[in-house]
């Protein structure tokens, strides 16, 4: 069978939009302001939390598996942003470290979507490092539904802080 699903990419964004609103409806409604939302020292921090560690772990993993550690640092800056870490890293350092972030990154997700309903409610923080950058978008409405309202300015916040990063930061480590 020979379809057009060349819609469905443009939908998901839609609709991914769309429900970005609502939660800002609702934010707004909680009595949030703009800059409480934006300037969430919570946020800041856990972004820089996870920045360290995630770097540290990419230079362990390096030293552990046998790689340059530049090539563990760029695998480790992906923060959860699988589509982008994968062409990047393809596109600098051949088809396996594609594949490998694009899996690290997509797993990243996926263990995130399964533990932070779980833990949110004991470890807030925790549950958001998990999502990673996918903390003010994919992972936001099940951040928002588990863990309250209370959780989606430092999601946002983190998040859009380490997707900032993400392009920066691996395009510089796999430069060097």
């Amino acid at each position: 069978i020979n379809m057009n699903l060349s819609w469905v990419d443009k939908a998901s964004e839609i609709i991914l939009f769309i429900l970005l609103f609502f939660i800002g409806i609702q934010l707004r409604n909680s009595g949030m302001t703009l800059r409480q939302i934006l300037l969430n020292k919570k946020g800041m921090i856990l972004a820089s939390v996870i920045l360290t560690t995630s770097l540290l772990g990419g230079v362990i993993a390096a030293l552990i598996l046998d790689i340059p550690i530049k090539n563990g640092l760029a695998m480790a800056s992906g923060f959860g942003w699988y589509s982008l870490a994968g062409i990047l890293m393809g596109d600098g350092l051949g088809p396996i470290y594609g594949g490998a972030a694009f899996l690290n990154e997509l797993m990243r997700e996926l263990v995130a979507l399964t533990l932070i309903p779980m833990i949110i409610n004991q470890r807030p923080a925790m549950a958001i490092g998990y999502a990673g950058a996918t903390a003010m978008d994919f992972t936001l409405p099940v951040i928002q539904n588990c863990g309250g309202i209370r959780c989606v300015p430092i999601a946002i916040v983190s998040g859009f802080i380490l997707s900032m990063l993400v392009p920066v930061l691996m395009l510089f480590f796999i430069s060097l």
